[in-house]
């Protein structure tokens, strides 16, 4: 008996053979995402950042951040807003580069885990200027993770207001546009606006700079403003003047209203 052989066209093998390759040889990755998914993330990098001279007094200061920036892509040069960096540490020169101050902050194995920034903000008081640096550690809880630490010229020297930073459980408010760039006037009686956060609101509380002593001296009693600007507002939402009494001890007399 004789047996019948089928014979598949070459063309029917070609076309089978390149089905084939399609579905067992996965689609390349393009460059993009294969650099993103495979290649190491971009190394950190450190230098030091110098800000202004700054005039207190008619004395020169500059202020000098040690940071390690963390890029998210390649690119030359510093940090940029698609960025994220950390200060390592900070210090002040006078105009001949002598450092007037010092300090240094805590560097986490991951910037994700912790991050400190520093602000400079040149101070315009009625008489005499200051430095404010602004600490801020990232992340943090809403209304923490803040402090300020005010230098001012005495016998010829920069000085710290204080010897700590000055924390608080709030905000800083705004102070108006000094007469160089990177300034600020205080308010009346050189004072900063400190927003302090109560259970429900927020009250204003100056805080003065004391020039002679260089110290900060945050009201501890007497009238204080309710907060009404964004982003702080009382509730609930009243627009009328409002304000608080604090007095140092409990009393049975409650003064009569005016």
């Amino acid at each position: 008996m004789r047996r019948m052989r089928w014979r598949i066209p070459p063309a029917v093998l070609a076309a089978v053979a390149l089905w084939l390759a399609a579905v067992a040889t996965p689609a390349s990755p393009s460059p993009a995402v294969a650099q993103r998914d495979d290649g190491p993330p971009p190394a950190s990098t450190s230098y030091t950042r110098a800000l202004g001279p700054y005039s207190i007094d008619g004395e020169n200061f500059t202020v000098k951040l040690s940071v390690i920036c963390y890029k998210t892509a390649r690119h030359p040069g510093q940090c940029n807003e698609d960025d994220e960096e950390t200060v390592k540490s900070m210090r002040i020169d006078d105009a001949a580069g002598k450092s007037c101050f010092h300090t240094s902050f805590p560097v986490a194995f991951a910037h994700q885990v912790e991050r400190h920034v520093v602000e400079v903000t040149r101070l315009e008081g009625s008489e005499h200027q200051a430095l404010e640096l602004q600490y801020e550690q990232l992340p943090s809880h809403v209304n923490t993770g803040v402090s300020i630490q005010v230098f001012g010229l005495r016998d010829g020297k920069l000085q710290a207001f204080d010897d700590e930073p000055f924390e608080f459980y709030g905000g800083l408010g705004a102070l108006p546009e000094g007469t160089s760039k990177d300034s600020r006037r205080l308010l009346a009686s050189d004072t900063l606006p400190i927003y302090l956060l109560t259970n429900y609101f927020y009250i204003m509380q100056p805080v003065r700079l004391n020039w002679t002593e260089l110290r900060l001296e945050p009201q501890e009693k007497g009238e204080f403003e309710v907060a009404q600007e964004s982003p702080f507002s009382r509730k609930p939402e009243v627009q009328a003047d409002g304000y608080l009494h604090l007095y140092a001890s409990p009393t049975r007399k409650l003064p009569r209203p005016a």
